[in-house]
């Protein structure tokens, strides 16, 4: 059978909801086509329109990933179209044949799919019924998008392709904004691509519903689940990309050029790095720099901190000592004073050493203010430990029976300094140098 006197129809490809698609030979210029002929039964004159609407669509647009239109006209009643024929099937196909499909080729048909839309963005051409089976596949795997019938053209205003209350296009694909009565953007083919891509990775739809109604509202309310919840290796900016193209809102989706330009592929999502050239020196260079000062800062108080932490305990350390000194617990290793046998034999023998005049002995500490006026009634003019003051904050808690750890013995025994008898039975005084205890700051090894 001859279609217009030219074209001489073959078997046929396939059959759709407005016509079927035969094998073709153009017998002029002897190459194969593919004929699409208007269905004898659908009488609808809405279907007349779009195929007048396909082959001016068509006409528009001249790119290796859109299927092109060669001819339109009457044929009986009816219209036929003729368009290059691609021989390699559909990416619906595919689908079926190979199931979920791995995340490189599907990388891979949708950024030709979407070098396809974008070229019909440029001329403000919406394909507006973006699915698998509208995606074919020619013998050298080139993705060709194909069915501009139900496409919206540029200086068009409401579609008139349906009846009051009915929307066009396939339920599983529909963008949100079409589902709820809007007008079909640009926004509305990458929603529709997002839809095809989740399911190739996936290998089903984003939602589904028993009626077309349900599965609307889910486009309207619904999240999408995460295709990584299934495939984990599909998580990161591969899967943000994804969710993107499937926002609710059209204003927050990339664009068909920005998909085909590999956003899929890109190591972050298109949204997140289109801002960077603006915002990236004024907000990393205080980010980089201050909190690195600050950390060093920190350091350093930590570290003098820890330093006065440690002097403290250093001093409080030594004033135990002292104190323990003071009520007589002093080791035996720092007891430099005179040892307990030698007391009774050299009472005042000291009186020569200025920081260790009449010092009580070891075996007698709680009672010095006894010991010593009873062994040195005519001796130096010493006065008794008991009324000697104290005058140093170290030594200000010490108790009253322990009056010879005073830190300035050395005002009060400049009198002894003077000639005093000296008993028979000490051949020789001590040196005033073999004991030089510091008479201004005390010494907390002197004995008590």
């Amino acid at each position: 059978m001859f279609v217009a006197k030219r074209y001489r129809l073959g078997s046929s490809l396939g059959r759709g909801g407005m016509g079927e698609v035969f094998r073709g030979t153009d017998e002029q210029l002897r190459r194969e086509v593919a004929v699409k002929l208007l269905l004898r039964s659908d009488r609808d004159p809405r279907a007349a329109e779009r195929f007048h609407r396909e082959a001016r669509a068509a006409a528009r647009l001249n790119d290796s990933h859109v299927v092109a239109v060669y001819d339109f006209g009457q044929h009986d009643d009816g219209f036929f179209l003729v368009m290059e024929l691609v021989e390699g099937g559909s990416v619906a196909d595919e689908l079926t044949e190979h199931g979920p499909l791995s995340k490189d080729r599907a990388i891979e048909i949708v950024e030709q799919s979407a070098a396809g839309l974008a070229a019909a963005h440029r001329e403000d051409v919406v394909h507006r019924d973006v699915k698998p089976s509208n995606l074919l596949i020619s013998t050298d795997g080139t993705i060709k998008v194909a069915d501009f019938g139900i496409a919206h053209l540029p200086g068009e205003g409401a579609s008139t392709l349906t009846g009051t209350g009915q929307i066009i296009g396939s339920a599983q694909y529909l963008a949100p904004e079409r589902a709820q009565g809007g007008q079909a953007g640009k926004p509305a083919d990458v929603y529709a691509l997002g839809c095809v891509l989740y399911q190739l990775v996936t290998g089903r739809p984003v939602f589904t519903g028993e009626h077309p109604t349900a599965i609307l509202y889910q486009h309207v309310d619904a999240e999408p689940v995460p295709p990584s919840l299934e495939r984990p290796e599909l998580a990161g900016a591969f899967e943000q990309v994804l969710l993107q193209m499937l926002a609710k809102d059209p204003a927050d989706r990339p664009t068909a050029a920005e998909i085909e330009a590999g956003a899929l592929s890109a190591t972050t999502p298109v949204a997140a790095t289109a801002p960077l050239p603006v915002t990236a020196v004024p907000v990393t260079e205080p980010v980089v720099t201050r909190p690195a000062t600050s950390q060093a800062q920190r350091d350093r108080r930590m570290t003098l901190i820890a330093g006065a932490i440690a002097l403290v305990a250093t001093a409080g350390a030594v004033l135990a000592v002292v104190l323990l000194n003071d009520n007589g617990t002093k080791p035996p290793a720092t007891d430099l004073g005179p040892q307990p046998g030698a007391t009774s034999s050299t009472p005042t023998s000291q009186p020569t050493t200025p920081s260790t005049t009449t010092a009580p002995t070891r075996s007698e500490p709680t009672q010095p203010s006894q010991s010593t006026p009873s062994q040195t009634p005519s001796q130096s003019p010493t006065p008794t430990p008991s009324a000697t003051p104290t005058s140093t904050p170290s030594t200000s808690p010490t108790p009253s029976n322990t009056p010879s750890s005073s830190p300035t013995p050395s005002t009060r025994s400049t009198p002894s300094t003077s000639p005093s008898p000296t008993p028979s039975n000490t051949p020789s005084s001590t040196p005033p140098t073999t004991t030089p205890t510091p008479t201004a700051q005390g010494n907390p090894l002197a004995p008590n």
